[in-house]
């Protein structure tokens, strides 16, 4: 069988010819080139993650003791009504082995990933909710979901590496096209049947099948590998078709909003952002809840932050840089506010999570929420100590209200920690200086 760059994996299907492309090979180149639902199925344990700029404040967020009996602290504070279903993390380092600092960068990819990075703006591997998505998102309409509050394009932080960044939706309206558009079915109408068109697109996947094994049979291991992962997608879109052949078995009782107002203004100010992370969260919370994903990532600025108070000259960022330390206080109370906003906004995301009644606890209940940032101190981008909390049960798989002094522990035993919890089977997290096989086992049901 001869492949060349215009081969296609054939079939046929009702009598029709069904034909699929294939990725661009090397053969095509010459030689320069918990709970239980109604039914008894286990409610399915969702992974969030949460992504604020520039930090918290050391002296003001760091509890001053350690375990289940630890003081809310002033940057904290905000977080009070989830304290028994949160864990904070204090004390942990980021070793870069040979690689330099990058600003604002360093912190959010090994955080992401374990891994120190190696380029600026790219992750080593897949991120943490990659990961965790390629085990618990088989069943769901979407592998994976992101939202970037301030309505950049840029402020994702899910990848599958280098440079796959997973775009994120930039409005609450498109976030809500997305998921409850054209295409969505809720799964509590009387109405629900399985959509025809998916129908036909699983079958003419199907129809192939024998043809690309013949394929495989004529390229070399390169391509081998490249078309075996080129078919692991294929088989992704499969499973996600089968899954919307089936209505999700649900006990959340919710009701799907109409669209959000399509002049909402997004963008880095801080009015804007703190009503737009309630409506994203919102509408994560109901995607969560009606399976159409089971993994949700929001994110409320860059690295760096460029969120910014009307009036304010400087804003967040340029602020941790040019602010003086008050001498009296001993931080700079300007950045140490913009602090708690990072915060509020964590527990407007919480507070949806919370606000969904499902089985016999809550959404948050069933699930983790990952929230991380780029530095410890961004005034000197410095990342030991770089400030990481984790709230929700895992369906019961997580204990809460815990204060982990990490005591120079790399970042990467949370990320562990984190997976445990969600059940994906690893006994280490981490590459080089930051692999660890050392999860916090105290913190595991």
């Amino acid at each position: 069988m001869k492949l060349d760059r215009r081969f296609l994996l054939r079939g046929m299907f009702q009598g029709s010819a069904a034909t699929m492309m294939v990725p661009f090979l090397d053969c095509f180149l010459d030689s320069k080139g918990q709970a239980l639902a109604a039914t008894g199925q286990k409610l399915p344990t969702r992974f969030n993650t949460f992504f604020f700029g520039c930090g918290l404040t050391k002296s003001l967020w760091v509890p001053k003791t350690a375990g289940k009996d630890y003081e809310m602290t002033v940057q904290l504070k905000p977080l009070e009504a989830y304290r028994n279903k949160l864990n904070v993390f204090s004390g942990l380092r980021i070793p870069f082995d040979d690689n330099p600092n990058y600003q604002h960068w360093s912190g959010v990819a090994a955080a992401a990933t374990g891994i120190s990075p190696t380029k600026q703006g790219q992750f080593d591997s897949k991120t943490i909710d990659q990961q965790v998505a390629d085990v618990i998102s088989r069943g769901a309409r979407y592998k994976s979901v992101a939202a970037a509050a301030s309505g950049n394009a840029k402020e994702s932080y899910s990848s599958l590496g280098g440079l796959n960044t997973l775009p994120p939706e930039t409005t609450p309206l498109s976030l809500y096209t997305r998921l409850f558009g054209p295409g969505f079915q809720d799964p509590s109408s009387p109405n629900w049947k399985p959509d025809p068109s998916i129908m036909v697109q699983q079958s003419v996947l199907s129809v192939v099948a024998e043809d690309r094994k013949r394929a495989m049979m004529h390229l070399g291991a390169a391509d081998q590998a490249r078309m075996d992962q080129y078919f692991t997608s294929v088989r992704e879109v499969e499973t996600q078709m089968a899954t919307q052949l089936q209505r999700p078995e649900l006990t959340a009782k919710v009701e799907i909003p109409g669209a959000p107002e399509s002049d909402l203004v997004v963008n880095n100010a801080l009015p804007n952002i703190r009503k737009n992370v309630p409506l994203m969260s919102r509408l994560g919370a109901l995607a969560l809840a009606t399976d159409q994903t089971r993994v949700f990532n929001l994110s409320i600025s860059e690295p760096g932050s460029q969120i910014f108070i009307p009036g304010d000259s400087l804003g967040y960022h340029q602020s941790t840089h040019e602010e003086p330390i008050d001498p009296i206080l001993g931080y700079q109370p300007r950045v140490a506010q913009y602090n708690v906003h990072s915060m509020e906004l964590f527990a407007m995301m919480l507070k949806e999570l919370d606000g969904v009644q499902e089985g016999d606890g809550t959404l948050l209940d069933h699930s983790l929420v990952f929230a991380y940032t780029d530095q410890s101190f961004a005034k000197i981008h410095a990342v030991d100590g770089l400030p990481i909390l984790v709230a929700g049960l895992a369906s019961g798989r997580m204990k809460g209200g815990y204060h982990i002094a990490g005591d120079n522990s790399t970042v990467s035993r949370v990320g562990l920690t984190a997976m445990k919890a969600m059940g994906v089977g690893v006994d280490s997290w981490g590459a080089n200086s930051m692999e660890t096989k050392s999860p916090f086992t105290e913190l595991l049901a």
